[in-house]
C-alpha cells in the first residue's frame, strides 16, 4: 500500500487480510506491516495467525514479522544490507522459502550477503534507521531457523562461502521425515556491483541437511532449474515446474531471455 495522509503519508507498506473459504473477512492481519516490504514468506498455519517472515530496507535484513504492525519489535533474524528495491534478491519467490517441521519449528533459506558491521543510523530521526556493511560482495546461500512462528533460533548456517561464487534462486523443502533439501543456482566468475551480479550459470546444486543445517549429502549439480514453489505431496516426493533453459547471467537482465515451448516436471522422492 502507498501511505496518503497520517504517518504513512508517501511511504509504503502492506496489509494483510484473512477471509473464510467463502470470502467472509475474518479478524486478524496488520493494516501496515513491513515497511518496505523486500520480500515476504508466508506459511498457512491451521489455527491463528499465518508466520511470516519479511525483508525490511529500513530496518535492513530479514524479519519475524507475524501479527505486527510495523515492524520496529519484531525479532531480528538476519541483518542485511537493504535499500529500497533491494534486499538480497526476490524473497520468498526466488530467494527463499519457509517450511515447518513436525515438531513446530521452521526452517527458512535465503541469498545472504551477511553483515560485516550493523549500526543504528544516527541521521535517521526516526531512531528505526539502520546502516548494514556487507560481508560479501557476492551472495552466499544461508538458512536460518526458528523455535516457533515468532522466535529465532540462533544464528543462520551459511552453505556455501566462496568469495567468487554468486548464489541464486535460493529454495528449501522438507525432505522425509528429518532433512531438508536446499537448492540455488551457482555462477562463477562473478562480478557485483550494488547487489547486482553477473557471472556464468554451472548449474542448479541440491543439497541435503539435517534441522541443524549439518550436512547429509554432498551437492550434486543438475542442470534443471527449480523456479517458483516446490510442493510436497502425499508420499512426501516434491514436485516442481521448470522451463527446460539455460539461463545467462552474463549481463544484468535487459528484458530478453532464452526460450522454449517446452515445460517439464522434476520429482526427486526420497
Amino acid at each position: 500500500m502507498h501511505g496518503a495522509g497520517g504517518f504513512a503519508d508517501g511511504h509504503f507498506g502492506d496489509k494483510l487480510s484473512y477471509v473464510s473459504a467463502k470470502g467472509a473477512k475474518l479478524t486478524g492481519g496488520w493494516s501496515w506491516g513491513c515497511s518496505h516490504n523486500e520480500g515476504i514468506a508466508l506459511h498457512a498455519e491451521t489455527t491463528g495467525a499465518f508466520t511470516s517472515l519479511c525483508f525490511d530496507d529500513w530496518r535492513s535484513g530479514l524479519f519475524v514479522s507475524t501479527g505486527i504492525g510495523a515492524p520496529d519489535n519484531a525479532p531480528a533474524v538476519q541483518r542485511e544490507p537493504c535499500w529500497a528495491g533491494y534486499c538480497g534478491g526476490t524473497f520468498a519467490g526466488r530467494t527463499g522459502d519457509l517450511v515447518k517441521s513436525s515438531t513446530g519449528r521452521y526452517a527458512t533459506a535465503f541469498a545472504s550477503r551477511g553483515a560485516a558491521s550493523a549500526a543504528r543510523n544516527p541521521d535517521d530521526a526516526s531512531g528505526r534507521g539502520w546502516t548494514v556493511k556487507p560481508k560479501t560482495s557476492t551472495h552466499q546461500v544461508a538458512v536460518a531457523f526458528l523455535k516457533n512462528r515468532n522466535t529465532p533460533a540462533g544464528k543462520p548456517v551459511y552453505l556455501t562461502s566462496a568469495a567468487g561464487t554468486e548464489n541464486v534462486d535460493v529454495h528449501i523443502a522438507p525432505y522425509g521425515k528429518d532433512r531438508l533439501l536446499v537448492s540455488w543456482e551457482s555462477l562463477r566468475n562473478a562480478k557485483c556491483s550494488s547487489g547486482t551480479c553477473t557471472g556464468t550459470f554451472t548449474g542448479t546444486h541440491l543439497r541435503l541437511i539435517d534441522w541443524n543445517g549439518a550436512l547429509k549429502t554432498p551437492d550434486k549439480v543438475v542442470q534443471a532449474r527449480i523456479s517458483g514453489d516446490v510442493a510436497t505431496l502425499k508420499d512426501g516426493s516434491l514436485t516442481w515446474a521448470y522451463a527446460p533453459v539455460t539461463p545467462s547471467y552474463a549481463s544484468a537482465l535487459t528484458g530478453a531471455s532464452p526460450t522454449t515451448t517446452t515445460l517439464k516436471v522434476a520429482r526427486p522422492k526420497p
